[in-house]
């Protein structure tokens, strides 16, 4: 029911779910964006407006859409995931605002941020030029 985005952000999301597949790291898996008309989605503080994406991150066994991973096992995949986060910024010049998942060597590499709660999930926050809240505005 939650997997509603902006056009931009759904087309952005795709374009680097291709790089990140051809690269042989296997299909990105999706969880939580928005409800097609908007509204709060149970468990999170934002996925109102279509521009928070949730994706799993990515596992050695490149089986992230059965599976999910927390950064602390054995099956997760730091590169994968590393070029996933890549490929999400690669494709979206100027219109993330921020990538939160708690991998410390990401985080590090100032790749993403930490967050409460994301050992186990990339939250990603596309923007837009001129967007009327502020933390959405670009």
């Amino acid at each position: 029911k939650a997997h509603w985005g902006t056009s931009a952000a759904i087309g952005q999301l795709q374009a680097a779910a291709v790089i990140v597949a051809r690269a042989g790291h296997g299909r990105v898996a999706l969880g939580d964006i928005g409800y097609e008309h908007g509204g709060d989605i149970a468990g999170h503080q934002s996925h109102e407006h279509g521009l928070d994406v949730d994706l799993r991150p990515m596992r050695d066994a490149k089986d992230q859409c059965t599976w999910g991973v927390n950064y602390r096992w054995s099956t997760y995949d730091r590169a994968a995931t590393r070029a996933l986060v890549k490929a999400i910024r690669a494709t979206a010049p100027g219109h993330v605002k921020l990538i939160y998942f708690n991998d410390p060597v990401l985080i590090r590499e100032g790749l993403t941020r930490y967050y409460p709660g994301h050992d186990d999930h990339v939250h990603v926050r596309y923007c837009e030029r001129v967007y009327p809240l502020a933390t959405y505005d670009c």
